[in-house]
């Protein structure tokens, strides 16, 4: 028997420690900023910006090459039959190269180009709109997790409170110094608070499976965040931020850059009002039955041509002009709107600073709150004990504690919540 326990017990051992370190390496600690960088390494919305940047830049390279000449090849067979066959050669094949140049077109190449270097800028500031909203998601999950962790905590810490509890008011009934309705009440608020600590873990549980949504983890919830809601949560001083935000916020810029985008077409359009001007230059080469070299009768034949073309619109019905109009029209209300997107994003940094100081106000009043509520729950237990008060009051006592707890748990969270969200109004994040 001794030489099985021998044998058994350090296997066991050795069994524990293995899945004690693997539990360990699965449950990995990932910080705050480490989110971020997953965030906008593997988010699915920020891949799916990288790739409509290269669309843009794809089309940048289309527009660069429009203006340049081209060269094509061809290759055509004939065959004619009678009574074509007796005036032309029966048979034949004729290869061919063609060379074109545009030469002058109101500069529309030009300002195609320009048009195409635009939408790369937009899809660039696209991309950073969207990194801030997954980064900005990415902190609100971050801190929600956080919270719940807390919440878990006070559950726990509520649970040993109320046990001990429970049995100082059994012991008291059982001595006839108190009613049968005070423990009945004590052992109902135990399972309320059992209930909100399997709630607070489903809501970690959820809170985990949304980080990991966006940082791109999968389903994955095998990690642990090592932040509490500890920390500063200081007041910010009122002052007009506006500015600085207007300048780096991205909806600011591809409004700018879809406006600059918009003056540059309605010059393509008045461009449309001007002569354009193209050369073409073929060559020509034939091989077939004999006589398909009118000059000499053989069966070989080369050649070129060229061709000036001079394009001059004289007359459509008003179509082009409307089309200039329609443009000048759409520059004047994108106008409008990126003035009134500036003043949007002035109300929301004020509001974002409001925000920060509410929240600022909430941790301190939550905190005053908590001191008084631990004093509060410590003196009525004490008088329980000394038997001033029945259990229905410390009860009372210990809601009010856990409610003042919970109150501080959400107040530094939300104050956590608000510099995400002030951080997001001034164009900060993604940058």
């Amino acid at each position: 028997m001794k030489l099985t326990v021998k044998g058994i017990l350090p296997g066991s051992l050795l069994i524990a420690s293995m899945f004690m370190s693997s539990l360990a390496v699965a449950q990995r600690s990932i910080t705050l900023e480490e989110f971020r960088q997953l965030a906008i390494r593997q988010n699915n919305n920020v891949k799916a910006a990288d790739e409509n940047i290269l669309v843009a830049e794809a089309q940048k390279n289309q527009a660069d090459a429009s203006g340049r000449f081209t060269l094509d090849g061809t290759v055509t067979g004939f065959y004619f039959g009678k009574p074509l066959s007796t005036i032309l050669p029966e048979y034949g094949v004729s290869p061919g190269i063609n060379f074109n140049q545009p030469i002058y077109a109101g500069r529309k190449n030009q300002l195609g180009r320009d048009v195409a270097a635009n939408t790369v800028n937009i899809q660039t500031e696209r991309k950073t709109l969207t990194t801030s909203d997954v980064l900005y998601n990415t902190e609100v999950t971050y801190w929600q997790v956080v919270s719940a962790k807390e919440q878990i905590n006070l559950a726990e810490q509520s649970q040993r409170q109320l046990t001990a509890l429970v049995t100082d008011i059994n012991n008291q009934y059982t001595a006839g110094l108190t009613y049968k309705n005070d423990l009945l009440r004590a052992r109902v608020q135990q399972n309320q608070n059992e209930l909100s600590l399997r709630q607070a873990k489903d809501a970690l549980t959820l809170a985990k499976l949304n980080l990991a949504q966006l940082t791109g983890l999968g389903d994955s919830v095998e990690f642990v965040v090592p932040d509490s809601i500890s920390g500063t949560f200081d007041s910010l001083q009122t002052s007009d931020l506006s500015v600085r935000a207007q300048s780096l916020r991205s909806e600011i810029r591809i409004q700018e850059k879809t406006l600059e985008s918009a003056r540059l077409q309605e010059r393509i359009y008045k461009a449309d009002l001007l002569p354009s001007v193209s050369l073409g230059v073929s060559g020509v080469t034939a091989y077939g039955k004999q006589g398909i070299n009118p000059e000499n009768n053989n069966n070989t034949l080369a050649t070129y041509y060229g061709l000036l073309t001079v394009n001059v619109p004289i007359f459509g019905w008003g179509k082009r002009t409307e089309k200039v109009k329609e443009q000048q029209y759409r520059i004047r209300a994108q106008e409008h709107q990126l003035k009134d997107s500036k003043e949007i994003i002035s109300l929301q940094v004020q509001q974002a600073i409001l925000q920060v100081n509410q929240s600022a106000r909430r941790v301190t009043l939550a905190a005053l709150s908590l001191v008084q509520a631990e004093e509060n729950l410590r003196l009525s237990k004490d008088r329980l004990k000394a038997g001033t008060i029945v259990g229905k009051d410390v009860l009372d006592a210990q809601t009010i504690w856990q409610q003042a707890y919970s109150s501080v748990i959400e107040s530094k969270v939300g104050y956590r919540i608000a510099e995400a969200n002030l951080k997001r109004a001034l164009g900060e994040l993604g940058r």
